[in-house]
């Protein structure tokens, strides 16, 4: 049976995944030392950080919104691929090189924009090949999640052994990305449709949004609502740091390897759950873990409480990232999939926006007034906002059935 469903995936699919493992290895060897390497080498504040952060986010999506428009106007999606992959391994080079926060925040923003003119259309193809499958999605988003796995267990290697160099790390995160780079140019058989089939194609038009269904309007609140808890992972290795032994450093990627052991043992299963049971359910499941993560955030003292943080978060990123990815596949109209998700992708890049850099700069005003240290302020901004998610969830399926 398992069998038979692997054989119906397309070659292109299982190329593009793993891409997708090998963009997710490069990103962790990055990423899961980036918030030490800006606060403590580049000597940026957590301030800072949240702002890094929020832009660099801000520029991921903002592509993914305009490629997503591009996409549906143009039809390119091969092209745009080379370009997010090709840019990705120059943005990797820059941040080796930075000597500044400035300049970090230059490199990343590169490199957020290169992941959106990856994801959007990839996001386009597999909604063309694979339809509305959550299990697809979920077996990809697995995938990737190995990659960044590994890229995880590395660094943890790495760093032990060059003692803390982390720019020569950086530049061996470029070595994944040219895998990728080969595996686009030598094995993705998918091709984009010829010019001359495209010029007789009805011209888009922004004015068409209109005729997106309804519940998509409703999950695009739901996903405003998600969205604000979705501060970055750094915020979550500085409260690790907060808590852990000063000597712990080369502890953060193995916490951030288990983050991602989770979101890999989970994530496929809850894609083949969803489409046997209403997708809703699965992913309000989902959100309830992030207010489990939240509520540890907030009272977190001890390695235990730390461990937990880092467990139910990759839960929620396993249970509910590629199940909003096959709820946009589902319920939007096939001639404007790439629309639905650059406003998918625009939405989550405004918010996300604000999302870090409030939680880079209420750590202080939440100390004042309420006490509460300045690592836990995030996770209290991210659990007033899971309640209105449950609350707009339970609300919105309710009156629907």
């Amino acid at each position: 049976m398992a069998f038979g469903f692997y054989k119906k995936i397309s070659g292109t699919v299982i190329w593009l995944s793993l891409m997708y493992f090998c963009w997710g290895m490069a990103s962790s060897m990055v990423y899961s030392l980036l918030p030490i390497y800006i606060v403590e080498q580049l000597h940026g504040s957590v301030k800072q950080f949240g702002c890094i952060e929020g832009v660099a986010v801000f520029f991921s999506f903002a592509s993914k919104l305009c490629v997503g428009f591009l996409i549906d106007i143009f039809k390119r999606k091969i092209n745009i691929l080379y370009v997010g992959t090709v840019s990705t391994i120059v943005s990797k080079i820059l941040l080796a090189l930075s000597s500044s926060v400035l300049f970090a925040i230059i490199a990343k923003s590169i490199d957020r924009i290169a992941k959106g003119l990856r994801h959007a259309p990839v996001d386009a193809i597999f909604a063309e090949l694979t339809g509305k499958k959550g299990t697809i999605y979920s077996l990809r988003y697995t995938i990737n999640m190995t990659g960044t796995l590994t890229g995880s267990l590395v660094t943890a290697v790495l760093i032990n052994q060059f003692k803390g160099e982390f720019k020569l790390i950086f530049i061996l995160a470029c070595i994944p990305t040219i895998i990728a780079l080969y595996i686009l140019r030598k094995k993705v058989k998918y091709r984009d449709e010829p010019q001359k089939k495209i010029q007789t194609r009805p011209e888009w038009k922004l004015s068409y949004i209109k005729f997106l269904p309804k519940e998509y309007w409703q999950f695009l609140i739901l996903v405003v609502f998600i969205m604000l808890n979705r501060f970055s992972e750094g915020f979550i290795t500085l409260k690790a740091r907060s808590v852990l032994d000063s000597d712990a450093l080369g502890s953060l990627p193995k916490y951030m390897a288990l983050y991602e052991l989770c979101i890999v043992s989970i994530a496929f299963p809850a894609g083949k759950l969803s489409d046997k049971i209403n997708k809703y359910t699965v992913l309000l499941f989902g959100i309830v873990s992030l207010c489990i993560a939240d509520i540890f955030g907030i009272y977190a003292k001890t390695y235990t409480s730390v461990i937990m943080i880092y467990i139910f978060s990759g839960l929620h990123m396993g249970i509910t990232h590629s199940l909003l990815s096959s709820i946009i596949a589902k319920i939007a109209p096939k001639e404007l999939i790439g629309t639905a998700f650059a406003l998918y992708y625009g939405t989550v890049g405004i918010i996300l926006l604000i999302t870090n850099m409030l939680a880079g700069s209420c750590g202080t005003l939440f100390n004042r007034l309420l006490g509460i240290p300045v690592s836990s302020a995030p996770f209290v901004m991210g659990l007033i906002a899971c309640i209105f998610a449950i609350c707009h969830l339970v609300r919105w399926q309710y009156f629907n059935k």
